[in-house]
């Protein structure tokens, strides 16, 4: 897996990522691939060596993870991949709604912003054409999408805060796409998507955001329908 070693520093150097920092990238990187799974039991031995890490480093990316709600650690199990109920999922895109429907109010207020329009087009012609792909490249084209619009809302925080949420909720969405989810994505949710950015980029916060806020309505019930067996 390749790992980032440097990170930004004040917007002019890089600086080598620790090893907590660099442990908790691949962790991440592997939680939203879907490297790692619902469930799956992390083996210490196993990932500082993947990862060239010590134990302590790794144990700290651990604890940082369980804070975020996505390991479980128990005592003399070690760490695992968080499985969520659909109390946890319904209560993600909850909030997911209000955010997202924030960022996307943002990015129409700031569509006159200069190379806004370029990328809200950039974000919109790789949405289309990975629709077309498999689960995982369409999956990433909407998250990437998503995350533009975040970007152009000019909150870094908001960004990282739904960053974390899509992190979370990121195995239901494959399973959904691997699943027969593929057809309705791109029948029902490529065309809400479109209908957010056109509103965005026509510069109208309050469609903006009720159609954003309509779209995670309509993601969370897509996914409320998974079967028992998908949630703890």
């Amino acid at each position: 897996m390749a790992v980032p070693v440097t990170q930004p520093h004040d917007g002019q150097q890089e600086t080598p990522l620790t090893g907590p920092e660099r442990a908790l990238a691949a962790l991440r990187a592997g939680i939203r691939s879907g490297r790692y799974v619902p469930g799956q039991r992390l083996v210490e031995a196993d990932l500082t060596r993947e990862l060239d890490v010590g134990r302590n480093s790794l144990r700290e990316a651990f604890s940082r993870l369980h804070s975020e709600g996505l390991l479980v650690i128990e005592p003399h199990r070690g760490a695992s991949i968080r499985r969520l109920s659909r109390a946890d999922v319904a209560e993600l895109y909850d909030l997911s709604e209000v955010l997202e429907g924030l960022a996307a109010r943002r990015a129409a207020e700031r569509a006159g912003d200069p190379g806004s329009a370029e990328a809200l087009a950039a974000g919109v012609a790789e949405l289309s054409t990975g629709s077309s792909g498999d689960a995982m490249s369409s999956l990433g084209a909407i998250a990437r999408f998503h995350a533009r619009i975040a970007e152009l809302g000019g909150s870094p925080r908001l960004t990282e805060l739904l960053d974390r949420l899509h992190i979370q909720t990121f195995s239901f969405q494959l399973r959904y796409a691997r699943g027969d989810g593929l057809a309705g994505m791109g029948d029902s949710s490529l065309s809400e998507h479109l209908a957010v950015a056109r509103a965005i980029s026509a510069g109208d916060p309050e469609a903006a955001e009720r159609l954003m806020r309509e779209h995670l309505r309509n993601a969370r019930e897509r996914f409320l329908r998974l079967p028992d067996s998908d949630f703890a």
